[in-house]
């Protein structure tokens, strides 16, 4: 049969419309459903296995429609291939994939895959936004040089951040490894550079707290500015103490979480680090905090609603860091450095993180038992502890965080907005 007359055929066929399924080339068939609607499905064995897929709708006048010869030239393209040992299948799926280019195609793609995989990589995608994309973003990852990375690297250097150096210099060789995974760059030239040599060198584990006389400077501070540290972010920092949470536990907390009657706050299993439950109970001296972020919040069903556009329903992961870090006067791409607020008050520099620290210390000074203040932390247990213990000492935290706040309310001096609102 010639091509005018297979033409002729699947046209007749096709206008029909009865239900058919039929060879028009080797490999090539055209299956009819209904008047007018047909498909091209290419049927072929490789490695001993029979595989069809679906080439394209019968049709001409458009670029998603086949006709005859269109659909011919691509079986017998997709045959050539199959000789190659290529499975055509594969080798369209493998073209409709992104192209990932530059440097910011794949720290997209690192920072999706460890999105899937852990709780926080917002810390990545931070370290990325704020250190690294400005810098070499833009450039081919197959041309940027050992020089665009040791710039990178110096200019976290000598804004006197050593960790951060450090995660950045971490960030570029997990991309790179990335990248050399996919073929996509021959070597990963990010490997040769050393954590001592090139970033912030060694680190020593954090042990910064705040003392008693400390959290009343800081908190004075930061009514001083409440541009910088607007009464939410107030509120969170003072959580942040009274409650010992992690940072977004609080941030990405729903007001279906805070049970105002009996007083508790529920973190979600799925919102943990540890993956674990936890029912916080709230202490009296910290409620009319909660009451006055219910006003705050609105009708949004989290704590902290977003205050600008944002892919994300609640604020930023970077906000309380960044509020802070303004305040020591530190300035992080096109923003202008103010006065260093926080040093001129006396104030050593600390991080969110270190408020949790400072939290757990407390509750040492205050004589509470081991058990119950890694409890209040939501700490993991260890081994056999952890399967057998699910004792989850409610009454003993109950009393330790209103002895907390007994402490600390007075020094962060929080003025309620409201004082009989009831939910």
């Amino acid at each position: 049969m010639t091509i005018l007359q297979t033409k002729n055929r699947v046209a007749t066929l096709v206008e029909n419309g009865a239900p058919l399924f039929e060879t028009v080339y080797p490999s090539l068939y055209i299956d009819i459903k209904e008047p007018g609607v047909a498909s091209w499905i290419f049927r072929y064995q490789l490695y001993g296995k029979r595989r069809q897929f679906k080439i394209g709708s019968y049709g001409k006048g458009h670029q998603e429609l086949l006709d005859v010869e269109e659909a011919i030239k691509l079986a017998i393209d997709f045959r050539m291939k199959i000789n190659d040992g290529i499975d055509p299948k594969l080798d369209i799926e493998r073209q409709k994939r992104p192209k990932l280019i530059t440097f910011d195609d794949w720290a997209n793609k690192f920072i999706e895959n460890k999105r899937s995989k852990i709780k926080s990589a917002d810390i990545y995608e931070r370290i990325y936004k704020n250190e690294i994309k400005t810098h070499i973003g833009n450039i081919r990852i197959d041309r940027i040089h050992s020089y665009d990375i040791d710039h990178v690297l110096l200019t976290a250097v000598k804004s006197g951040r050593p960790a951060v150096a450090n995660q950045v210099l971490l960030f570029i060789k997990r991309v790179f490894r990335l990248a050399t995974k996919y073929g996509a760059v021959l070597s990963n030239i990010a490997a040769e550079f050393s954590q001592s040599e090139d970033a912030g060198g060694a680190e020593r584990k954090r042990q910064r707290y705040l003392e008693e006389n400390e959290i009343e400077q800081v908190f004075a501070v930061f009514r001083a500015h409440p541009l910088k540290i607007p009464t939410a972010s107030y509120i969170a920092l003072v959580l942040l103490l009274a409650l010992g949470m992690r940072k977004m536990e609080l941030m990405s907390a729903k007001w279906s979480q805070i049970d105002f009657k009996r007083q508790t706050f529920r973190l979600i299993e799925d919102n943990t680090k540890t993956e674990a439950a936890l029912v916080l109970p709230i202490p009296d001296l910290v409620m009319p905090l909660m009451y006055d972020l219910k006003v705050l919040a609105g009708h949004s069903d989290y704590l902290f609603p977003r205050r600008k556009k944002s892919a994300l329903p609640h604020v930023s992961p970077d906000t309380l860091n960044n509020a802070i870090a303004t305040l020591f006067g530190n300035a992080y791409g096109n923003r202008k450095a103010e006065p260093n607020h926080l040093g001129e008050a006396g104030v050593d520099h600390f991080t969110v993180h270190d408020l949790r620290r400072t939290f757990r210390t407390l509750l040492s000074k205050l004589g509470v038992r081991k058990d119950v203040a890694e409890k209040c932390m939501n700490h993991s247990l260890k081994g056999v502890e952890k399967t057998y213990d699910c004792y989850a000492f409610f009454p003993e935290r109950k009393d330790a965080l209103n002895q907390l706040a007994e402490l600390i309310m007075p020094l962060v001096q929080y003025s309620p907005l409201l004082t009989d609102l009831k939910d």
